[in-house]
């Protein structure tokens, strides 16, 4: 299955970053500074959604008033204030990364849903651009995940295609990008549960941890 792979693209939050929690605690606390009483379930729906889907969505469900501008302003420095101090690397990412990418001659992409502005001061926080020189954020894409076009513009920026691509998401935002995209995709259990992720594509190969990934690399 694995043996025409040339390329891997990467989603980027609950994929390759531990940072969905953070994203929910920067929320939480906007929505406690309103004196809105919520939790982490609550934002559940969310994840994975680009700031384009997210904040119409976002003020709907807890009907806030506030104009989009300041709600994105003082939820970005909330998060950005969390960030300095508990952004980390998804268990097992390093290592997968450095056995099983960086000795080989495969091509290597990050694709988001989060801002280049934001992406930007997860550079600064955290040894990102260790592992990715080519990065596509929200900001770049033609189209916001879930549509496929962020990953179709990777493909073809790297010289890769559907059928020698493998895409590993978390989210059902993403995974349904990735399914569209039509390359091979894994679908980690960061986010969702092994049936979540089967839903949304049969075809999805579900993996718990990078150790699975590496595991399947292999057969």
């Amino acid at each position: 299955m694995f043996n025409n792979i040339k390329g891997f693209l990467f989603d980027m939050d609950g994929t390759v970053l531990d940072s969905e929690a953070l994203f929910d605690d920067a929320q939480l606390l906007f929505l406690k500074e309103l004196e809105i009483v919520a939790t982490a379930d609550d934002l559940e729906e969310f994840k994975g959604m680009s700031y384009k889907h997210f904040y119409p969505a976002f003020t709907n469900k807890f009907k806030i008033t506030l104009d989009i501008k300041t709600i994105r302003s003082k939820i970005r420095t909330y998060l950005h204030d969390i960030m300095e101090t508990r952004l980390k690397f998804i268990n097992g990412f390093e290592h997968f990364f450095n056995q099983n990418i960086k000795p080989y001659n495969f091509q290597v992409g990050l694709v988001t849903n989060t801002t280049r502005l934001s992406y930007q001061k997860i550079q600064k926080c955290i040894n990102i651009d260790d592992y990715f020189n080519y990065v596509i954020t929200v900001t770049e894409a033609k189209e916001p995940k879930p549509s496929p076009e962020p990953y179709l513009q990777a493909m073809n920026d790297l010289s890769l295609n559907e059928n020698n691509t493998l895409i590993i998401e978390d989210s059902q935002t993403g995974l349904w990008a990735a399914v569209k995209s039509g390359a091979t995709v894994v679908g980690l259990t960061t986010s969702l549960q092994k049936n979540q992720i089967k839903e949304i594509d049969e075809n999805i190969i579900v993996a718990n941890s990078y150790v699975d990934i590496a595991s399947f690399l292999l057969k």
